[in-house]
């Protein structure tokens, strides 16, 4: 799979993330199962913030409680897991459904 920006693969771009140093924050499209579920958990895991978006709410709350409970080595104990990600709802079916976006 590909980007649109630049091309390479997105799972060689995400082990790219996971191997510098630091925490950094990171969006994820389609959070809510998957292969980016498993990225947005092992991302968390290694202490990066997760911003994501699904179309489905329920898959999105079991997200966040499942990472409430992720240990990182470089999270802030100041910070709870939870709170150092956030998560929206977005289905967009139709062009139309942008125009409250904006």
């Amino acid at each position: 799979m590909t980007t649109p920006f630049g091309g390479g693969n997105i799972v060689g771009r995400a082990a790219a993330v996971t191997a510098g140093a630091g925490s950094r924050t990171v969006l994820i499209t389609g959070v809510g199962k998957g292969l980016g579920r498993a990225l947005a958990l092992e991302l968390a895991k290694k202490g990066h913030s997760v911003v994501g978006c699904s179309r489905s709410q329920d898959r999105l709350t079991s997200l966040h409680s499942e990472l409430s409970s992720v240990d990182s080595p470089l999270s802030d104990s100041a910070v709870s897991s939870s709170d150092k990600h956030f998560f929206m709802t977005v289905h967009v079916c139709h062009r139309d459904h942008l125009k409250g976006l904006r």
